[in-house]
């Protein structure tokens, strides 16, 4: 009987507790980039310009802080023998010089899928990440035995990143999203959204991104930016999932077809360049954003989220990247 009843009094405590920690959960915290046509970041924005929504309803915005912190960053890159060498080295290209424009502060990770096995953890040394980018460069003509698809190394690669931070960010390289044995594209984005990570993306195949009901941010023949609902943003269909996932958890996709039909891809010096450029603007996007503090309650968690700008900053063309879905509590989310 004393056994039960302690247990009993055990049950409610913690019951009691987490019920205490939910009513103290008062707001929320939005990673959101504002930029202009060409993908270029807009500064100067106040709290006064920010209009939130969680599930239609408006939120109280309480601050608007723009600027940079510690951030966080795991590529998760395809070396899927179906991509070739050129390919795979462009990635790397990518991969380096988004660390080479980051903050001094940032701490990368790394994780591959589908081919040649490389995996640096957080808490490692950033030349840790370069190595393993070195190993894949010169592989890049090789297979290897991984059998994990991208989606698969994402969930993986998601839980080495503990305690939520505003901020937290994965970069995914991929020819598509195919060949996951467990994760599926629900279950990622269910993922990303509960523990507040964006996820930015260098397309490698034809993308999907038949744009139907909302501008979309891509880089295509026309240039880096957004284009208008019911546009054709692409030639191919193909990938319907990589660009959904990416635009929902407040990142973009830089789709570059390296397997188009009519030729092989090569890695040209004005290629280099250009994917160089890519690196440079997303590496900005990642380590500086308006962080937008709002009143929310525990309830919010999961909620459908909107941002937009006053009309007037919204008739000057700027577009805002934010993440759909309400994130962690703030009290829960990790030190910047």
């Amino acid at each position: 009987m004393f056994t039960r009843i302690s247990l009993l009094i055990i049950v409610m405590a913690l019951t009691l507790s987490a019920a205490a920690q939910q009513s103290g959960c008062t707001s929320m915290d939005l990673p959101v980039n504002v930029i202009k046509a060409s993908g270029e970041p807009v500064t100067g924005l106040s709290a006064a310009d920010f209009t939130v929504q969680l599930k239609k309803q408006s939120a109280t915005v309480n601050s608007a802080t723009y600027g940079g912190g510690p951030r966080r960053v795991l590529f998760v890159i395809d070396t899927t023998r179906k991509l070739s060498s050129d390919a795979r080295r462009l990635e790397m290209v990518f991969a380096q010089e988004i660390m080479a424009a980051a903050q001094a502060e940032d701490s990368f990770a790394l994780i591959t899928a589908r081919g040649i096995s490389q995996s640096v953890k957080f808490g490692t040394d950033r030349s840790d990440v370069t190595k393993a980018l070195q190993v894949l460069n010169e592989g890049a003509g090789e297979s290897g035995d991984s059998h994990a698809g991208p989606l698969d190394a994402v969930t993986d690669g998601i839980s080495w990143f503990g305690e939520p931070r505003v901020g937290d960010t994965i970069v995914l390289m991929a020819l598509n999203l195919e060949d996951n044995h467990k994760a599926t594209p629900k279950s990622v984005a269910r993922l990303l959204g509960d523990h507040g990570i964006r996820l930015f993306g260098l397309a490698l195949g034809p993308l999907q991104l038949q744009n139907s009901t909302a501008a979309g941010m891509v880089l295509d023949k026309d240039g880096f930016g957004y284009r208008q609902p019911g546009m054709q943003l692409h030639e191919s269909l193909a990938d319907p999932n990589f660009f959904p996932l990416s635009i929902e958890s407040g990142g973009y996709i830089v789709p570059v077809n390296t397997i188009a039909a009519h030729s092989q891809f090569e890695l040209t010096a004005a290629k280099k360049v250009q994917i160089q450029s890519n690196g440079q603007l997303m590496a900005r996007l990642i380590d500086n954003f308006y962080d937008i503090h709002i009143k929310a309650s525990s309830g919010s968690h999961g909620e459908a989220a909107n941002v937009s700008l006053d009309k007037g900053h919204a008739a000057a063309g700027l577009h805002v990247l934010f993440p759909h879905s309400a994130g962690a509590c703030s009290s829960t989310v990790a030190a910047k």
